[in-house]
């Protein structure tokens, strides 16, 4: 059984505070007698569920389309639910007591029920939503190789704490290591919550000389 974890894509969504979100412009249509549907399409590469890759934050990184297959293929994903909610952080010491479930696993998910705000205040999911701090990047790194983190809260970072944010980016994406994590932000886990889930696949669009795009996340469950 397959599980969709990110989103569709809405012109309703929340997104990033001052940067576009997604617009699209009908260009030819049956309706209107023409032969197709086809539409022009506007998207800023970091809204909606998108996969982050090193070169967001680290301009020694990684640009998504040169990142090798495998970075999308997660064959020991761990999923942890830990509850956070408006500006509050993820830090070292939510992290440490699956610190042995974390040194096998290639991709960590949080799930922090904050996903319910997407709807219910989309102004507050997009200004006021939790973090993972600078400090639980560092753990991260220092302790684990992972190949992505996956959230369900808009950014890794909160809009409420920007420098800290800065700072958690470059750690995950190997500024201050020899290795690099990924991010996928702005997902959703409530569907494979209870199940086993035997594999996660990322697959974002393969944006030419962009650093981020879009990704549609599936996971393999029984």
């Amino acid at each position: 059984m397959f599980v969709k974890l990110s989103h569709n894509l809405s012109k309703n969504d929340p997104g990033w505070p001052g940067f576009p979100t997604y617009d699209y412009t009908p260009l030819t249509q049956i309706s209107k007698g023409d032969v197709a549907y086809t539409y022009s399409i506007t998207l800023f590469n970091h809204f909606g569920t998108h996969f982050d890759a090193p070169k967001h934050y680290n301009d020694e990184g990684l640009r998504i389309t040169k990142l090798p297959l495998d970075t999308f293929i997660y064959e020991k994903p761990l999923l942890l639910e830990i509850k956070k909610s408006y500006e509050e952080f993820v830090t070292p010491s939510d992290l440490e007591p699956y610190a042995d479930q974390l040194r096998e696993a290639d991709l960590l998910m949080i799930r922090s029920g904050f996903v319910s705000k997407r709807k219910e205040d989309p102004e507050g999911f997009a200004k006021r939503g939790p973090a993972f701090s600078a400090d639980a990047a560092k753990y991260v790194m220092d302790n684990f190789k992972l190949k992505a983190i996956a959230v369900d809260w808009i950014s890794l970072a909160s809009y409420a704490y920007p420098d800290d944010g800065t700072l958690a980016h470059q750690y995950l994406f190997g500024k201050y290591h020899d290795h690099y994590t990924c991010i996928i932000e702005d997902a959703c886990f409530e569907e494979i919550v209870g199940k086993k889930i035997k594999r996660v696949y990322a697959f974002p669009l393969m944006l030419e000389d962009v650093d981020s795009a879009q990704v549609t996340v599936i996971a393999e469950v029984e």
